[in-house]
């Protein structure tokens, strides 16, 4: 490499990921998808924009020679990274504990859209195809994009909607992540086994077996190696997030080039190495987000401006195909999920919301058409049909799941219930096993002979997932049988309980709530009141200086009304694009 190979690269990569993280920013303050922004960057950089005004520039700077090649070098790590994070947001244990709620809703999510995209690709004409003898192929590419969904998205919906705790939100959250493990797996296999004109059985087989003792090794020996790693780290003296991305990041690309050598596509290297290293309980909610910070700050943007770069979107924009890939996927999707979520216990509304939330793709449906298009299965404009997709169900999946399970819920339900339950002005607990005794005994007479069934499934369900949601606020919670009607407890700490929060701080604030069995949808409109109640600063600081049950009903009951006027407008899902 000469020196102006060297200067160009740099010039290159830093007009790119400066003008993705900046276009990303300013869509999220219109409302956008930070992602979406990152595309259009590359958009205006690329032949669509810049290349109509200086081609010769445009060609100097991102389409030849060695710096070009460099770029995209980057950008392969930064989606080995990418399907890093994805993998650690799949929680084994909750697959494990909500499997059976979750199969149906995670199945049906992905036999409809997967059907509807293979008879898609059957029937589309020639012209839509890169080369219509491996039309088979195609088709089968086009039933995974379809059947995908972004886990990330979906994760950062029900964030934001106060769900990620609650069972439905568990039963999504299982759902989809059996779509992303299936969807992956079966997009490796299909390009790992993709020859000349059809699918090589020989080959399939030969993928399908070293792929499985890779994956068996990595989420076996490799959960454990990391696991130790990971302890040995936690005993340092220096900051655990800091020590762990390094080891995080070179396990990762280690998985990705032993994908890559026996065929599969390196990413799904970076996406067991996730799966690995997300199942250790050595690995805290706050290192997690410190790794994906990283990856979706600075390597991220590259990526998906990246794809602007690739091709003209002007002429590769094809309204009708858009609208059929569309509405296809989006309808069989939201049936799938949300008739498989009904089978397994949710009423209409939820399931139904569970169907929305499963349709978002997200990034993740972009990065799955780059990974094709770059196999040469996908044409140009059903590459831009997919990243339409891809954008617009997770433009839609945010407000849809907020007008199905906000429309109805009364603002008084945590004062309410508080009045009717219990509450601790100073807890002594030290962590969130004493916690959850100290405010189940705090029922006194309202749990009489159930205490022991009530602190054994609120612990139980802790293992789930902790119930630290950051701001020092936690919710544990479960349902308990025999229990008639939902009860409720707030308890404050001075010192702060250690719950896991995403944040990494410790709660001081701790609600404490039990549901009937399978009363998700009480279980949904008091944690969602929860969330209003608490979800602004100020409140939490008047929460926490109350003097009595009078003072801290009146406070969360302000609180929830200047959440509700500042945040509804936010709660459209246009800013909870994230992977």
């Amino acid at each position: 490499m000469s020196d102006r190979d060297v200067v160009v690269f740099l010039l290159a990569l830093a007009i790119l990921l400066g003008a993705a993280r900046l276009l990303g920013e300013l869509g999220r303050v219109v409302g956008l998808p930070r992602v979406v922004g990152e595309i259009a960057s590359g958009i205006l950089l690329g032949p669509t924009v810049f290349g109509r005004i200086a081609p010769r520039a445009e060609t100097w700077l991102f389409a030849l020679g060695p710096g070009e090649t460099m770029v995209r070098g980057y950008g392969t790590v930064a989606l080995v990274l990418l399907l890093v994070v994805v993998g650690m947001e799949i929680d084994v244990g909750i697959l494990r504990r909500r499997g059976k709620s979750a199969l149906a809703a995670g199945l049906l999510g992905i036999v409809l859209p997967g059907a509807g995209g293979i008879a898609l690709g059957l029937l589309l004409p020639n012209a839509d195809l890169v080369d219509p003898s491996r039309r088979l192929p195609a088709a089968l590419l086009l039933g995974v994009a379809l059947s995908l969904s972004a886990l990330p998205v979906i994760a950062k919906t029900l964030l934001d909607l106060g769900l990620l705790k609650s069972d439905v939100g568990l039963m999504v959250m299982a759902a989809a992540m059996i779509d992303d493990v299936v969807g992956w797996l079966a997009l490796s296999l299909l390009l790992g086994s993709v020859r000349g004109v059809g699918l090589d059985a020989a080959s399939f087989l030969r993928t399908l077996v070293l792929g499985g003792v890779f994956a068996v090794a990595m989420l076996v020996a490799g959960r454990r190696l990391l696991g130790g790693v990971f302890e040995r780290l936690r005993r340092g003296g220096t900051p655990t997030a800091g020590r762990v991305l390094p080891v995080v990041v070179v396990f990762a690309l280690l998985a990705a080039a032993a994908t890559r050598a026996i065929g599969l596509p390196a990413a799904l290297g970076g996406f067991v190495a996730g799966l690995a290293g997300g199942g250790s309980a050595k690995l805290q909610a706050r290192t997690r987000m410190v790794v994906e910070d990283f990856v979706t700050h600075v390597f991220a943007p590259v990526f998906f401006a990246s794809i602007g770069l690739r091709l003209d979107f002007a002429l590769a924009f094809d309204l009708p195909l858009c609208a059929a890939v569309f509405a296809l996927g989006t309808v069989t999707k939201i049936a799938g999920s949300t008739l498989g979520a009904r089978l397994g216990g949710l009423k209409w509304r939820e399931a139904t919301a569970v169907g929305f939330g499963m349709s978002a793709r997200g990034a993740m449906g972009v990065i799955l058409a780059s990974v094709a298009r770059d196999a040469g299965l996908l044409g140009d404009r059903l590459f831009v049909a997919l990243v339409v997709m891809a954008l617009g169900t997770s433009l839609l999946s945010g407000p849809a799941m907020t007008w199905l399970l906000y429309r109805d819920a009364p603002e008084e339900d945590v004062v309410t219930l508080l009045r009717r339950g219990a509450f601790v002005s100073e807890m002594h607990a030290g962590n969130p096993a004493d916690a959850i005794h100290e405010l189940v005994r705090a029922f006194g007479s309202l749990l009489a002979g159930k205490k022991r069934i009530a602190r054994a499934a609120v612990l139980e369900r802790e293992l789930v997932a902790p119930t630290g949601l950051g701001d020092e606020v936690a919710i544990p919670h479960a349902a308990v049988e025999g229990l008639q009607r939902p009860l409720l407890a707030l308890g404050r700490s001075a010192r702060g309980i250690d719950f896991d929060a995403p944040d990494g701080r410790p709660a001081r604030v701790v609600f404490l709530l039990l549901i009937p069995p399978k009363a998700y949808e009480e279980e949904v409109r008091i944690l969602a009141s929860i969330a209003r109640s608490t979800f602004d600063a100020r409140g939490r600081e008047e929460l926490l200086a109350a003097s009595g049950l009078e003072e801290v009903t009146r406070v969360l009951n302000s609180s929830a009304k200047r959440t509700r006027e500042s945040m509804r407008p936010k709660r459209s899902g246009a800013d909870i694009l994230t992977g």
